[in-house]
């Protein structure tokens, strides 16, 4: 009966997010672990998350790790995931971090026209006896005539708490902040989206984070005239080869400004060779409050112009995994969130066959003080040669629980007037 209710409730959320549903039907991974028939929109909302518990402190906070892959016949649409995770009763509170993405053709390596790991809707739904965390994502990889098959998996990190043990506000989850900007050929190769949030929002007492959600990169429309049977037009669409791709989201620190307002500044390259105009959106969603600490990185994006005088030459066209360890973190929960990454082949620009970094294997021990993962990267194209770079950097949220005394309400006043008689 739970489940049943748990499902429905999902279904009506799926009907109060916009363009969530898209008409073609995708069809699952064919991993072992996720083998299914086609499946809509509709359908997946039937299939329970197998995401898998990192942490939980019973009746104060739970974080959770998964992973979901789906793909498309073509690229004329985005894949659209839909994902619902059973959280335990006592939390209130919840959303989910865009932790990794891992994109690739089916049939062969193509040039690029548009890139895109995005976590569009995420919204906590709690009834008497069920509380459901529901997110939508979407991802594409397409070139100039969208008619390649395509894979796209989407790494998410979800955690839910009880407000009585913590004090943070979630901001902007349903939708998430989105930026976008038209980076034109003499402004560079790195694109500069900055976001001042509501003037206002914080208390004088607030930390501040935020959260990485996605990032949709697309080369602009231009004239690029090919061999093919129909004349070329103005509008047509563009693809090139892929050099580089790269993402840094950074704030000055969890301390808001004097009037309490958050902010943040994402910068990205999406290039070959050389530099093209392209347009670049970018999500993002907040936590606040007295409990709110951020132990931050910089990812510092330096674009490079390819045909280096020295790169291997040899097939490396293999998924790499290192171990990271963050030691001394001062904080009751961590949250690991992706918030720096890039990939870029190591001599010049090449056709894509398959792109990703993610995080995964979480650990971590309040005890000890210490957050572990793994992260995994992948950039290469049919064959594999030459080899790729890749960086990463993690930002930490923590979340630390209330004091006794923090959790002390202001005495309630009682006025009783004395009555004449």
């Amino acid at each position: 009966m739970i489940r049943a209710v748990l499902i429905l409730l999902a279904t009506c959320l799926l009907l109060s997010l916009s363009a969530c549903a898209t008409k073609k039907t995708e069809k699952k991974t064919p991993d072992a672990e996720d083998r299914t028939k086609i499946l809509t929109p509709f359908e997946q909302l039937s299939l329970k998350s197998d995401a898998k518990t990192v942490f939980e402190d019973q009746g104060k906070f739970i974080l959770l790790e998964g992973k979901k892959c789906m793909q498309r016949d073509n690229g004329a649409e985005p894949v659209t995931l839909l994902q619902w995770i059973e959280m335990p009763d006592y939390v209130d509170s919840g959303t989910v971090v865009l932790n990794g993405w891992d994109l690739r053709y089916l049939n062969q390596d193509r040039e690029v026209n548009s890139m895109r790991a995005d976590i569009t809707h995420s919204k906590l739904v709690k009834n008497t006896g069920s509380t459901v965390l529901v997110f939508e994502a979407k991802g594409k990889l397409e070139d100039q005539s969208r008619k390649d098959a395509f894979e796209f998996c989407v790494f998410y990190t979800a955690f839910g708490y009880h407000s009585s043990a913590i004090d943070a506000t979630i901001e902007e989850d349903h939708n998430g902040v989105e930026s976008s900007v038209v980076q034109t050929e003499s402004q560079g190769a790195v694109a500069t989206l900055e976001h001042t949030g509501q003037k206002g929002m914080l208390r004088k007492y607030d930390a501040v984070a935020i959260i990485p959600r996605g990032f949709d990169f697309q080369y602009a429309d231009t004239f690029e005239c090919e061999w093919r049977l129909w004349p070329c037009q103005w509008s047509d669409r563009v693809d090139y080869r892929l050099l580089q791709v790269a993402y840094n989201l950074s704030q000055a620190s969890a301390a808001p400004s004097l009037g309490g307002t958050p902010h943040w500044v994402t910068q990205t390259i999406f290039k070959d060779n050389n530099t093209h105009a392209h347009r670049i959106k970018t999500r993002a969603a907040q936590i606040r409050g007295r409990s709110v600490k951020l132990h931050g990185d910089f990812l510092a994006l330096n674009p490079r112009t390819g045909k280096a005088d020295t790169c291997r030459k040899s097939i490396d066209g293999v998924v790499r995994t290192q171990t990271v360890r963050i030691n001394e973190l001062p904080y009751d929960y961590a949250i690991p969130m992706l918030t720096g990454w890039e990939l870029a082949n190591e001599c010049e620009h090449q056709r894509v066959q398959r792109a990703g970094i993610w995080i995964h294997d979480i650990r971590f021990d309040p005890r000890a003080g210490y957050l572990e993962y793994k992260v995994s990267s992948i950039l290469r194209d049919q064959d594999g040669a030459p080899s790729f770079n890749s960086a990463h950097r993690i930002t930490v949220l923590g979340l630390n629980r209330l004091s006794s005394s923090e959790k002390k309400r202001a005495p309630k006043f009682k006025l009783k007037l004395r009555e004449e008689r």
